[in-house]
């Protein structure tokens, strides 16, 4: 590691440095610039941060090459204002942050996919796949910091690319600090030195969430309707066997259901993503369910699922209340996408109480916040259809 005006080796910038730094300036060795980051790193650094494992990493000069391992982190260093910075990540996030059909790139959010980063996107180096990762090719890029969301492989990382890892983990749908979204912003906020614009970022979601409170906390909780939610959709029909999760598969928690106002069925079942039968289902009998759609041709299932002969005596099927919504996974779980459901499962489960809520904006609003780039829900909301004819409907 070499630090700008350390002239010992102790990766530290002294007083002393930093007079002969001046000294250099006034001589017309060095720029204005080169000056302005020594005085800099005078001044803060060595910085000691926390990650979410609770392990202390120390930063000697500010992060200037980010290599992101997940892309929730990637959305996050967008964010918060250093997507410049980021010199690669993992092959999915080219598809994970504006959707687009996966390894293609002919279909979806592609305005997004071509705006995002520069324009960088689509070029942008893949440091690893679902199952490889490219050590040689991460070193070749000497990065400052690697962030990934776990703390599997973190001692490769540093050893065989000789950068810091950090590692910014929780669930982008958990609005806490604790294993949750919040955490996850301060850590990335911490590493860039954006404290400032991590507060920002979580009170803009925090924003969201006191809007659809503000209603549904004052709901009785007879006003409540069951839900039941398919967060992998149902494309295979009841249950994947290589998976092991569709239509079957659920959730005990989601935060943004109950926020929205609706009763998750499956709460209080042991475990949290659960595979359940279909007569569990059929007992329930939620007045709601909502199926993840993460590409057009999910949108069919709705259909299939109305018209299932073994789903008729089910509230839901009965009145027609079987509806998409944002698939909560990419590789991670991203903030953005349920967020928005949250949004929209409230306006469907209450659309009295929510009547003058306009969704496209609020996508639109919420996707900007997470990706600086106008009109994504509208973009996602056209490539997807569903969202489109729903809105259309209104």
């Amino acid at each position: 590691m070499v630090v700008p005006g350390d002239l010992d080796g102790d990766l530290i910038v002294s007083d002393e440095e930093l007079e002969e730094a001046q000294s250099s300036y006034d001589d017309g060795m060095i720029t204005s610039e080169e000056l302005e980051k020594i005085e800099l790193i005078n001044e803060n650094y060595p910085r000691t941060i926390v990650d979410t494992e609770g392990r202390e990493v120390t930063f000697y000069k500010p992060v200037e090459r980010i290599i992101t391992r997940a892309p929730d982190n990637c959305r996050l260093v967008i964010a918060l204002g250093d997507g410049e910075k980021i010199v690669a990540s993992e092959q999915a996030v080219k598809s994970c942050l504006c959707p687009t059909n996966f390894g293609v790139f002919d279909q979806g959010c592609l305005e997004c996919y071509n705006t995002i980063l520069e324009g960088r996107m689509p070029d942008l180096p893949e440091t690893s796949t679902r199952y490889d990762i490219y050590y040689e090719l991460m070193a070749s890029l000497e990065p400052d910091v690697i962030i990934t969301s776990s703390a599997t492989d973190v001692e490769n990382f540093e050893s065989k690319v000789g950068c810091p890892c950090v590692v910014a983990g929780g669930d982008g749908w958990i609005y806490s600090r604790d294993d949750g979204l919040y955490g996850r912003i301060e850590v990335v906020g911490a590493v860039l030195d954006r404290e400032e614009e991590a507060e920002e970022l979580i009170a803009l979601v925090e924003s969201k969430i006191d809007m659809i409170r503000s209603v549904t906390d004052g709901l009785d909780e007879d006003e409540r309707p069951k839900v039941y939610f398919a967060p992998r959709g149902a494309k295979l029909g009841f249950y994947d066997p290589k998976e092991g999760r569709d239509f079957t598969r659920t959730f005990t928690d989601y935060d943004p259901l109950e926020i929205a106002g609706g009763k998750n069925v499956a709460e209080g079942a042991e475990g949290y993503e659960i595979n359940v039968a279909v007569e569990q289902i059929i007992a329930w009998n939620p007045d709601y369910i909502f199926v993840a759609c993460s590409n057009p041709d999910d949108r069919e299932v709705i259909d299939w699922i109305k018209s299932s002969p073994d789903l008729q005596s089910i509230a839901a099927v009965q009145n027609g209340d079987v509806y998409n919504c944002f698939y909560p996974h990419c590789r991670g779980r991203p903030p953005d996408r349920s967020l928005f459901n949250m949004v929209y499962m409230a306006k469907l489960l209450h659309p009295q109480e929510f009547e003058e809520l306009d969704i496209e904006e609020e996508g639109n609003e919420i996707f900007k916040a997470f990706l600086g780039v106008d009109g994504v829900f509208t973009e996602y909301a056209d490539y997807l259809v569903w969202p489109r004819e729903w809105l259309s409907s209104q």
